[in-house]
């Protein structure tokens, strides 16, 4: 099982609401389809069709039906042109939404895991993003990222390739470009620039450290490396603590 999630900003403009960068994606699902991967779930993020939605109507700060709404659509959208280009290329989409198909419980992902296993068995290739999620516990409505959706997958189907294709070749620490990183190197890493409500590269290192699974950061340009199984960018090895 490999699990890929491909950055918001790698897909879309973060500058400017809802832009998707349509020759970036055309040239990921060339690159999935020319690669042939076997047991292949893909993630990505919301970018600029997510984030600014969040930060107009206050979603982490108010429950706010209409803008969850709003969110949720333009999310949708953004999947659709993904999976419109993966078609493009022979491939077999199966679009997944996690405001319909994932639910939180103080914060606790849960989803049922069928829905990927059987879109698998019949030859799709799933594809979830970044959304608004309910929480039952809390009844509120919170941003679920496509990194947290990427490591609770790959913990539940056990996955023995994970990674994050970014708009960097890896995680740099003071400046410098590593091959491998561990929480000793966690608060010398960089925050990010832009509009980003799920955190940065910073944010990204601690999920995975946390997390206990072994996940590569890399720049999209090498995603065909990393699903023809090369060593690419930076491995964060993670352990619980």
């Amino acid at each position: 099982m490999i699990v890929v999630k491909i950055g918001g900003s790698v897909i879309t403009n973060k500058s400017r609401i809802r832009e998707a960068k349509m020759d970036v994606i055309d040239r990921i699902a060339k690159d999935i389809a020319e690669v042939k991967a076997n047991n292949l779930i893909l993630v990505h993020g919301a970018g600029s069709f997510g984030h600014p939605f969040v930060i107009k109507y206050r979603l982490k700060e108010v429950k706010n039906l209409k803008g969850v709404v709003e969110a949720h659509m333009s999310c949708k959208e953004l999947n659709t042109l993904f999976c419109k280009a993966m078609l493009k290329y022979g491939l077999k989409p199966f679009p997944i939404h996690p405001l319909t198909t994932f639910k939180l419980s103080g914060g606790k992902i849960l989803f049922d895991a069928e829905i990927f296993e059987k879109a698998l068995d019949e030859g799709f290739i799933p594809v979830t993003h970044g959304d608004m999620v309910y929480d039952v516990k809390d009844r509120f409505f919170k941003v679920l990222s496509g990194d947290d959706i990427t490591l609770e997958i790959a913990k539940v189907f056990k996955a023995e390739k994970v990674g994050f294709a970014t708009d960097v070749e890896g995680v740099y620490v003071e400046g410098e470009l590593r091959d491998v990183v561990t929480w000793k190197d966690l608060d010398k890493i960089g925050l990010s620039k832009g509009i980003d409500v799920t955190g940065g590269m910073r944010s990204k290192v601690e999920k995975i450290l946390r997390s206990g699974i072994k996940a590569r950061i890399f720049g999209i340009s090498k995603l065909r490396e990393f699903l023809s199984c090369k060593d690419v960018g930076t491995l964060v090895i993670g352990n619980v603590l």
